[in-house]
């Protein structure tokens, strides 16, 4: 027994280490952000042939309700995220461009945070969000139904309602609209 907890002592240890040399190595030029390398659009994946999306509802900010579909009519770019996720921290900030520079587009950021509002609406005002839509998924029903598996993820959906392409990963969404809606063709 000895053995087997020293086993798991080390373990622990050496992953603890190097969880902080990651970090530490994601932060070499002495700042505190860590540098995330953003996925091209060449990435998405397109489905073929572009298929319906069930009809997920979520939570808002305000306490109500909403479903996908009251999106559709335009092109919808949905972006699953959470605050403690790194690389969502980084791709927000694009996500959220896209919404101010692109109004064709319905950008819905999606948070799975189990805090809900009380933990998203100071992370979106301390991090000056304030163009893209941003919906609640707390219980993971979203997540779970539409198969997202990790964050970030993003679906591309078109006017319809139809999937055309998933990226799992961060993007420059902010300058990608021409990408996006190459994607919906």
């Amino acid at each position: 027994m000895a053995q087997l907890t020293r086993r798991f002592i080390w373990a622990a240890g050496a992953t603890v280490l190097a969880g902080g040399v990651a970090c530490k190595l994601a932060t070499a030029d002495g700042t505190d952000e860590p540098h995330v390398r953003m996925l091209p659009f060449s990435d998405i994946a397109r489905v073929a042939p572009p298929r319906a999306l069930p009809d997920v509802s979520f939570a808002t900010l305000d306490g109500g309700t909403t479903r996908l579909s009251a999106f559709y009519g335009r092109p919808v770019v949905l972006n699953f995220w959470a605050t403690w996720c790194t690389p969502c921290v980084a791709e927000l900030p694009e996500l959220d461009k896209l919404a101010e520079n692109d109004p064709g587009f319905a950008v819905l950021v999606v948070s799975a945070d189990r805090g809900g509002a009380g933990v998203v609406k100071p992370f979106l005002a301390a991090h000056g969000i304030l163009h893209a839509t941003v919906l609640l998924d707390s219980g993971s029903d979203a997540v779970h139904t539409l198969g997202v598996v990790g964050f970030p993820t993003t679906l591309l959906i078109d006017a319809a309602g139809k999937l055309h392409g998933t990226l799992e990963g961060p993007a420059n969404w902010g300058s990608g609209a021409s990408a996006i809606a190459g994607v919906m063709r």
